[in-house]
């Protein structure tokens, strides 16, 4: 089988794929929708992201494991099969419990597609891309609400709600199922024809690691808060965007659309963009820079109403929030190896869950508490950065301290070596 051309075509049916469950983050723009109908709290109905968010994240553990017993394309499709009759069941609700209901099903598809079949899969087509190749998947979810915000939005004005969803699940039913038809099993330890690893004296995984040994090593718990913290300021933005926009600048439901639309196209640009960067300068300085520029951007919002700076300062929140997933597969990768990527990844990608639950359902609690004001959640995400800055200093104050062991040292030059003279010949 000529692996070059299968590798390419399954990153665009991944990409693709990604795309159509980039939904989730247009899903600020129903609502207002569904408090207008059935007259539910913010809180109540906000927590719809979260479910939606931290069932995908909690799936993605069990969509990698899956692939150790079923090929990748099938877990796409029954991702998709899932993802579409969630979204559409919301179009025969009555009541809180099914739309809950509903929305974790769609969840459950949710996490098989993004991240379960499309990351941990195609990063191993890819070892000379990783970076690159995370971040291009991780941009098809972050585009998808530059299409379906609008979109739904008109549907929404045309059809109503209940529609609207059950237009949306249909086509994301057939769209899904039928990408995963494209998509191909990479090899284990699948290298590139003439591709040859470099040394690498910064690699802290001697060997593979599974789950099991992952979760013993500290590094992974310090990593994996440090991800934590960074992506709650990414979630609080991305669940009330609409509102944030319609209650502070005062737009209208389809000019907040747009706002949807811009942190969509900042954070499909900050997974494209710091992952090409931290395959040239490393994942490690680029994820201080995410914490930085995060939280003072997160600081920015509290004193600037402006309609440009104020857009400006979301765009930066995007920027970052997608450089952190774009670097997570990879760097998940170089810490614990590749072979049990597809698990280790699902359970890294829990952090994404975490964020989803307490970004959005802390911006929501506030807001009522502050009645209607949004200033105090954005300053405890611009606190919980500046800690995500001290988390990460001691992980790599412990990476350093691994990296100087002398028996660490002389068995990854062995395995270096080998890996290097397995591909020559």
């Amino acid at each position: 089988m000529n692996y070059n051309l299968q590798r390419w075509i399954t990153l665009v049916a991944c990409i693709l794929a990604s795309m159509c469950a980039g939904l989730a983050y247009s899903w600020s723009v129903f609502l207002n929708p569904l408090i207008d109908m059935y007259n539910w709290s913010a809180a109540d109905t906000s927590i719809t992201f979260t479910l939606l968010m931290s069932t995908a994240g909690v799936t993605a553990i069990f969509a990698g494991k899956a692939q150790d017993y079923m090929q990748p394309r099938m877990v796409m499709l029954l991702g998709g099969m899932l993802f579409g009759l969630g979204l559409a069941g919301i179009g025969f609700i009555q009541n809180l419990f099914q739309l809950y209901l509903c929305v974790v099903l769609a969840g459950i598809g949710l996490g098989s597609v993004y991240p379960g079949a499309t990351v941990s899969n195609t990063i191993r087509f890819f070892p000379d891309k990783q970076g690159l190749t995370s971040g291009l998947i991780a941009a098809g979810y972050g585009i998808g609400p530059v299409i379906w915000a609008p979109l739904s939005v008109k549907l929404l004005a045309q059809f109503g709600i209940i529609t609207t969803m059950k237009i949306l699940g249909l086509s994301f039913f057939l769209l899904i199922g039928l990408l995963s038809f494209l998509v191909k099993t990479a090899p284990v330890n699948y290298l590139p024809s003439g591709w040859i690893p470099p040394e690498n004296p910064n690699q802290t995984a001697p060997v593979d690691k599974d789950w099991k040994q992952m979760l013993r090593d500290p590094l992974f718990f310090f990593l994996a808060v440090t991800f934590t913290l960074g992506l709650i300021t990414g979630m609080m933005i991305i669940g009330h965007a609409s509102p944030i926009a319609q209650d502070i600048l005062m737009m209208t439901p389809a000019a907040a659309a747009a706002i949807v639309s811009i942190l969509a196209i900042a954070i499909t640009t900050g997974k494209v963009g710091w992952g090409v960067v931290s395959d040239r300068i490393g994942r490690y300085p680029v994820i201080f820079l995410l914490l930085i520029l995060g939280g003072l951007a997160m600081a920015g919002l509290t004193l600037i109403k402006g309609y440009l700076l104020f857009t400006a300062l979301i765009v930066v929140v995007g920027l970052c929030y997608g450089g952190f997933l774009a670097i997570m597969a990879p760097l998940t990768a170089d810490l614990f190896g590749p072979k049990n990527l597809p698990v280790n990844y699902g359970l890294m990608f829990l952090t994404v869950a975490i964020a989803a639950y307490v970004g959005p359902y802390l911006a929501a609690v506030i807001k009522e508490v502050q009645n209607g004001a949004y200033t105090q959640a954005f300053i405890i995400a611009a606190l919980l950065n500046l800690a995500g800055i001290v988390v990460f200093s001691v992980f790599m104050y412990l990476r350093k301290k691994k990296l100087s062991s002398p028996e660490l040292n002389s068995k990854l030059k062995e395995k270096t070596t080998f890996i290097r003279e397995k591909t020559i010949l």
